[in-house]
């Protein structure tokens, strides 16, 4: 027998599982749908439709994988556009395995006085609200099913404050309460439920920031103990794990990818930005801030 066994031989680790990734046509997202598309799953994407052709790009990326990427719109902020994208899964293909609540909306932030109430609410919505939709949805089928895993991506702002107020951190916070309630209560089901905690990452959003802002760049330098955000590349793989059978000993975890950013002191980046800045001052043959640095 040929010593070297092709890949499509190889079983794939989410090999026949059904996954829905909310929020899936960039980022975090599109990364780990193309990723489990690879390792075999048949994955269902969703985003709220403004964009149809990031979606395109996607189901285009995936052609030639091992599994396949289906697209259906669906707005989180609406209880019958959740309801449809858990039916059209089932009738496509009657059964659901993974369920990853990834999506996002656009928060704003600021003092008391500046907070929209409207604003705050969609949010809370959509990372706590949403995911209990989606889990009454879904959970039913993953007990017929006797397993399943429900993953739900959380924030490092959940664990930390931040130096203006908005609803995105208390409602990524609740996630992971959330996420330990449902394993917990599930568990004796065959269901799994973790939660992922991501900073920022390197998605085309934040690349696009960064290429226009220089001090921002110098700043998650000193800000990150690894020098820099995370690849969305990265954080999938980790999804990935979470996802499939290797994690089967996990539950009600989570799971911190932030690169080391929330597990330093406070004093360590300011410390490590200080060094940096005497470094290149000194490089330079500068005098400036002699007497500080």
């Amino acid at each position: 027998m040929d010593d070297k066994i092709k890949e499509n031989e190889i079983m794939k680790r989410l090999e026949n599982k059904v996954t829905i990734i909310t929020g899936a046509s960039l980022g975090l997202g599109k990364s780990a749908a193309l990723l489990f598309a690879k390792e075999g799953a048949s994955v269902v994407i969703c985003d709220r439709g403004r964009t149809p052709e990031n979606a395109e790009k996607v189901i285009k990326e995936a052609e030639g994988l091992s599994g396949e990427i289906a697209y259906k719109k669906c707005d989180v902020l609406i209880k019958d556009d959740i309801v449809a994208l858990v039916k059209f899964t089932l009738e496509r293909y009657g059964r659901i395995d993974v369920m990853v609540n990834n999506a996002i909306v656009d928060t704003k932030m600021g003092m008391l006085e500046d907070i929209e109430l409207d604003n705050w609410e969609d949010t809370i919505f959509c990372h706590m609200t949403a995911p209990l939709i989606f889990c009454q949805e879904v959970v039913p089928t993953m007990i017929k099913q006797g397993s399943g895993s429900v993953i739900n991506v959380s924030s490092h702002m959940a664990l930390v404050g931040s130096s203006n107020i908005s609803s995105y951190g208390p409602a990524k916070a609740g996630m992971i309460n959330f996420t330990k309630s449902i394993a917990v209560t599930y568990g004796p089901y065959g269901i799994r439920a973790n939660s992922l905690t991501p900073a920022r990452m390197l998605t085309e959003k934040k690349l696009d920031m960064l290429r226009d802002n220089p001090s921002s760049i110098r700043i998650q330098k000193s800000a990150y103990p690894t020098g820099s955000p995370a690849q969305p590349e990265q954080v999938a793989d980790a999804m990935l794990f979470l996802a499939s059978d290797e994690s089967a000993a996990i539950t009600g975890h989570n799971l911190i990818t932030d690169r080391g950013l929330t597990a330093q002191c406070p004093s360590v980046p300011v410390g490590r930005g200080e060094a940096r800045l005497k470094e290149e001052l000194a490089a330079q043959g500068s005098e400036w801030l002699k007497s500080e640095l």
